[in-house]
């Protein structure tokens, strides 16, 4: 954090000092008990807050009376009307100070990748500050806001969604001056009433960016195209297939650890390659190759940097497996978008081979829970998977359906237990089996991919 007077702070967020030092340093800032509280922090009291007693120093903002009297003498007391309109307007003059370029990074899928991806291209020749792996809720905002100061170039941030509101939250605290949206599919329909709904929300990317600033979409997602661009007053990149987009993907092929792909921009081709199976990967790489040249970084040596990117753990993970088979880990997340790009990887993984996949339970889909699960079983269908197995009660919907739709029930399973499904798993896998599996750790077996991996 760049560090602040209260003597400056004090009156922007229409604070009134009542006791303590008004040229106080400001380190830190805190609004929740998971925040750590040290000397020199700026607090922005509330009830049930814990604060202790035995610093040196702290600056309690707060709008309580005679909350003076909680706290020692050497503490800073600084009267607002309302706690949170002063928290906001802290956070609206933090960002203010520093102009520098900020990307929001939502979608669907493929949030994280592309955002490591960004991050990976920049790095070499700027100081970048970024969200950690998938820790994109609100309570991280402050947490990344704080780490931007002057040393800092550039600033890419995940912004996630559970429920309506989500993306303007974050953006009142990063104030983006790039939106990116990877693809617009199915997830967290439990905090929403609808899909359409849920539409809406990522659609609000549109107004979280800065008046002025860039968006870059999908060309070719079904949803994508339906953004209403029209009152975006900014600039408009598009990535994908489509004749009409800026960078237009015009070859991908499967390669033995990554995609090569060929892309057209401003009348010149391009050839690359990225580390990752998937061509959702290879629209991530170019995402990235977008915004990277938004801030500088040419083309070229955008696609030479990603050569030498490393995929984030657990995102179709490649490794050794039971019976000299073949795992591949795709377990950080689920979802019924991210499910499909990993079956369309497990189908041109295995030619020649068998294929197994591993399917759990897709969480936070509330009402829709049984036509989304019932929409893998046609998908398990479509991409000739020799053998499935559903762990959960929610996925047993994706077996059912995928008998119902022509798949060999002898080679459907549902299992409840662990030991039942490495038995099933040790039946079937050899050296020529290729085994997906896409679950949610949080509520599956927890030691499963060791055992597999073993």
């Amino acid at each position: 954090m760049k560090s602040l007077l209260l003597r400056k702070v004090g009156p922007l967020i229409g604070g009134v000092l009542i006791r303590g030092d008004a040229d106080a340093k400001i380190g830190n800032v805190a609004t929740r008990n998971n925040h750590k509280i040290t000397r020199d922090t700026l607090v922005f009291y509330r009830e049930k807050l814990k604060v202790p007693t035995n610093l040196s120093s702290c600056i309690i903002v707060t709008d309580q009376k005679k909350v003076e009297t909680f706290f020692p003498s050497s503490y800073t007391i600084v009267y607002v009307k309302n706690v949170w309109v002063a928290f906001y307007k802290f956070i609206h003059y933090y960002r203010k100070m520093f102009r520098i370029p900020v990307i929001g990074v939502t979608g669907t899928c493929g949030k994280t990748t592309t955002k490591e991806m960004i991050a990976h291209i920049l790095s070499p020749e700027m100081n970048i500050v970024k969200t950690v792996l998938s820790q994109n809720g609100l309570s991280h905002n402050l947490k990344y806001l704080l780490e931007i100061d002057d040393k800092t170039d550039a600033a890419i941030i995940e912004m996630g969604v559970n429920s309506p509101g989500h993306i303007m939250q974050t953006a009142s605290y990063f104030r983006p001056t790039i939106g990116l949206i990877t693809t617009i599919g199915t997830d967290h329909l439990q905090g929403f009433k609808n899909h359409h709904e849920y539409f809406k929300e990522k659609e609000s990317m549109l107004k979280a960016v800065h008046p002025g600033g860039t968006m870059i979409l999908n060309a070719d997602n079904h949803y994508s195209r339906k953004l209403r661009t029209n009152k975006f007053k900014g600039k408009l990149i598009y990535i994908g297939e489509s004749d009409f987009a800026d960078y237009k993907i015009m070859k991908m092929k499967y390669d033995q650890a990554g995609m090569k792909y060929m892309i057209g921009n401003r009348g010149r081709i391009y050839v690359g390659y990225v580390p990752g199976f998937g061509k959702h990967n290879v629209y991530n790489a170019v995402f990235s190759i977008a915004a990277a040249g938004l801030l500088g970084i040419d083309n070229n040596t955008a696609i030479e940097r990603l050569k030498t990117y490393k995929p984030v753990q657990r995102h179709l993970e490649l490794s050794p497996g039971i019976n000299n088979s073949t795992i591949i880990d795709d377990t950080w997340n689920t979802n019924p978008t991210s499910i499909e790009a990993a079956l369309e990887v497990l189908e041109q993984v295995s030619k020649g081979k068998k294929s197994m996949a591993v399917l759990g339970d897709i969480e936070e889909l509330g009402a829709h829970s049984q036509e989304e699960h019932q929409k893998i079983g046609t998908l398990i269908v479509k991409h000739n998977i020799d053998y499935l197995i559903t762990v959960g009660d929610q996925a047993k919907e994706i077996g059912m359906k995928a008998r119902q739709v022509g798949m060999d029930p002898n080679c459907i399973y549902s299992v409840k237990h662990e030991d039942h499904l490495m038995k099933i798993i040790k039946n079937h896998a050899d050296k020529d089996t290729i085994i997906l599996i896409k679950t949610s750790m949080r509520n599956s077996f927890k030691g499963l991919l060791s055992k597999l991996k073993g």
